[in-house]
């Protein structure tokens, strides 16, 4: 609480901290993640960066995607804290490194006419080995990393995506040439395991956001922006351009591949979105009035089409748009299945505009992100 905050965002903070409460700074769940993500949207809000990286910081800690040493030297909060942690980088490095060269001495004694290529089928085999240690029933815990959770979860993190390994220059005599691993993943492959990652956290966040009650149109927005693979994969990156006629601002437009323009038009997802009508479910007024805000987006295109073909070269002639409004666990006395079909029927009436609700966008994303997971362990 030592940010110099608004006290409208030292409100929200005041909340997360009540709710964690004096004794545990583990509690708090997805309730905890909620009022992080509203406090961190608030600060925003204001323009106040400083604030929002230090709540978003605060919210990758208790999402576990931040661990607690990158905060103690980030934030400095115990002296030494870097020196220290350089400290044990350096000596599990040399243990690592004692390690290997044992292991090159004792196979060479028993293979003195080894060759280079033999020597690296050697280490293969060892460290292939090494994700089948075990504790030893007679000496256990003997091979176990001893330490706090998060201190081992951050070395294994820095061993294995931080710590880059430079050869010092080779000799004028040296045996420059040196056998490529078929283990290793291309830069491509590699490339692709981050970007999973990073579609994971990011589907993460928008669930987060869409599930906390108070969030806006405007923190819904944030997460989407800069993700919109979510919408699916027939889209290429965003426009960029928010104003294409005077008096109309869109949220998210994409281009589809032959050019054209899909409009996104995003509104609450804490809002009542059906009704009953007779024996029926209908959509409700918040629904007709979005439809209706879309109709007049899209009319205002088709006016202003040749514009804006020649000034930004979007062909609007052909422009559909997708609102997305709402959740089922907002309107929790009618099922999710019922209101989905009420939505597809509704939709298919529509000649340009499909309505859909954040759960049917948020699962479709997770299907998409899931198979290419799948696809990726099978091609490791």
């Amino acid at each position: 609480m030592e940010l110099g905050v608004s006290d409208h965002v030292r409100g929200f903070l005041e909340d997360a901290l009540r709710h964690m409460g004096d004794r545990s700074s583990y509690r708090g769940g997805k309730e905890l993640l909620s009022l992080l993500r509203y406090a961190e949207g608030a600060a925003r809000q204001e323009e106040d960066l400083l604030a929002s990286e230090r709540i978003e910081d605060a919210l990758a800690y208790a999402m576990n995607t931040m661990l607690r040493p990158d905060v103690e030297i980030k934030y400095q909060l115990f002296p030494g804290t870097g020196h220290s942690l350089l400290g044990l980088i350096r000596r599990t490095t040399e243990a690592f490194g004692n390690v290997v060269l044992s292991s090159i001495r004792a196979f060479l004694a028993e293979n003195p006419s080894a060759t280079v290529t033999d020597i690296q089928k050697h280490l293969v085999g060892v460290f292939e080995s090494g994700s089948a240690i075990s504790e030893d029933e007679e000496q256990a815990g003997h091979y176990v990393l001893r330490g706090q959770r998060e201190s081992s979860a951050w070395l294994l993190e820095v061993l294995t995506r931080r710590l880059t390994l430079q050869e010092r220059p080779a000799q004028a005599d040296a045996d420059v040439s040196r056998p490529t691993s078929t283990e290793e993943l291309s830069l491509e492959e590699l490339a692709h395991l981050a970007q999973l990652k990073l579609r994971s956290d990011a589907l993460q966040q928008l669930t987060t956001a869409v599930q906390n009650p108070h969030s806006t149109e405007a923190d819904l927005q944030y997460q989407l922006q800069g993700n919109l693979w979510i919408f699916g994969g027939s889209f290429l990156s965003g426009l960029g351009r928010r104003r294409l006629v005077a008096g109309s601002e869109l949220d998210i437009p994409l281009l589809r591949p032959d050019g054209s323009l899909h409009v996104v038009e995003l509104k609450r997802a804490n809002v009542r979105i059906m009704t009953h009508q007779r024996n029926g479910l209908i959509p409700n007024g918040e629904v007709h009035r979005a439809v209706g805000q879309v109709m007049n987006y899209l009319l205002a295109l088709d006016e202003d089409r040749s514009r804006i073909l020649d000034q930004h070269g979007v062909d609007v002639r052909r422009a559909a748009a997708t609102v997305v409004v709402g959740h089922p666990r907002f309107q929790p006395d009618f099922d999710e299945a019922d209101m989905n079909e009420v939505l597809r029927t509704y939709s298919s009436h529509l000649a340009r505009i499909e309505v859909i609700t954040y759960k049917q966008l948020i699962d479709g994303a997770t299907n998409a992100l899931g198979l290419s997971q799948a696809e990726a362990s099978r091609h490791p």
